[in-house]
């Protein structure tokens, strides 16, 4: 049903590279792929209970205003409009304390979740490097096109300043640093079913992912969505629901 509208996790540890650029050249991540993943590699398995996705793209940032060279803003923030669209969600979904909030390693992104659970004790927030941005769709030589705005926050940064979020694949320091942006759809899809697979085996009926909307799309096709095009991505807050 679609409507539109075994991890590491760990608050102890952190990694900062003091310098942190964007790809000139294709790296290969094999060192990433059936690391600690076993089978799955396959499509859904063990599957317990039916589980709820809502895919969250978060609100305006400062990049998506008009602004001189504004995909190269590094860590932008959300904008004041951002933040009201964000907290309009509220009126959409009543989000209560088993809802489980999985969110991209960027600030727009962490203060999107941040306000959608405010009116909660103790909101389930998790970082992945996962749900990091990811082009779509992908160019040939997407080094070329990689902006700094879509660089991943240092983790040294999201544990020191936000941890109230677990942390996940946080041993993983290639996986922080190069994220998924450009990464070769055949390197994404094990990864992508690596994260899919954990969610289902949590107790949680529904899981919020908050991300971007090329992201996003990708983690629809990897769903089984087809024929998807730029002309699908959610825009500003906008989310889109699957139950898998």
């Amino acid at each position: 049903m679609i409507i539109i509208g075994t991890f590491s996790a760990s608050k102890d540890k952190a990694f900062c590279s003091p310098h942190r650029t964007i790809l000139t050249k294709p790296v290969t991540l094999g060192s990433i792929i059936g690391w600690k993943y076993g089978s799955i590699l396959n499509p859904i398995e063990g599957s317990v209970h039916d589980l709820e996705i809502i895919f969250v793209r978060h609100g305006q940032g400062v990049h998506n205003t008009n602004i001189p060279d504004r995909l190269n803003t590094v860590n932008p923030h959300l904008t004041e409009r951002g933040r009201q669209q964000v907290t309009a969600l509220k009126s959409e979904f009543a989000f209560h304390e088993d809802d489980v909030f999985i969110v991209s390693p960027t600030i727009r992104t962490i203060e999107t979740v941040n306000i959608m659970s405010s009116d909660l004790n103790s909101p389930h927030k998790y970082v992945s490097p996962l749900v990091g941005p990811r082009m779509f769709p992908m160019p040939s030589n997407p080094e070329a096109f990689a902006s700094k705005c879509d660089l991943n926050y240092p983790l040294c940064e999201i544990t020191k300043d936000h941890s109230d979020f677990i942390v996940l694949e946080e041993d993983n320091q290639q996986l922080w640093n190069l994220g998924v942006n450009t990464l070769k759809e055949s390197e994404f899809i094990p990864l992508g079913w690596s994260l899919i697979n954990w969610l289902k085996k949590l107790a949680a009926k529904r899981v919020f992912i908050v991300a971007h909307d090329g992201t996003i799309t990708n983690y629809r096709i990897l769903l089984g969505e087809s024929g998807l095009t730029r002309s699908d991505f959610l825009g500003e807050a906008g989310w889109y629901k699957m139950n898998i």
